[in-house]
């Protein structure tokens, strides 16, 4: 596994928690690697759509497990298998957004959560990643 990537996945508790500054500089490290791979916006735009429309943790604790096979769903459909283990950036970002979900206990892990994943988009965005 990439380096960033196992950075990014040690730092979600501390991006969950509230560390603004970890958010901003993992969102970016993770929003530059899934543009310079080759991530389009529009492999992952149903679920970014979904989280954007979830309002409070309370009322979307269930949508909000439900994502977790739809991320297994789409980094299936554009990964690869390589050596017994999913690879690309749609795996990737599975990867980090089940973690996330795995974290959330409360509306601000929740809030957190979803600013998170709006960063690493507009970072994506950012770095000429593809809609």
């Amino acid at each position: 596994m990439n380096n960033i990537i196992r950075e990014v996945l040690e730092d979600i508790p501390a991006i969950l928690a509230g560390n603004k500054e970890k958010l901003i500089e993992d969102a970016e490290k993770l929003g530059k690697y899934l543009a310079n791979n080759n991530l389009s916006a529009s492999q992952i735009r149903n679920i970014f759509s979904e989280v954007k429309r979830m309002k409070r943790y309370e009322e979307s604790k269930n949508d909000l497990l439900l994502l977790k096979p739809k991320l297994a769903y789409i980094a299936g459909r554009h990964g690869k298998w390589q050596h017994g283990q999913l690879v690309g950036p749609v795996p990737v970002l599975s990867r980090v957004l089940t973690r996330c979900i795995d974290n959330i206990k409360d509306g601000t892990t929740f809030e957190n959560f979803k600013d998170f994943f709006e960063a690493i988009l507009a970072y994506h965005r950012y770095y000429g990643g593809k809609e």
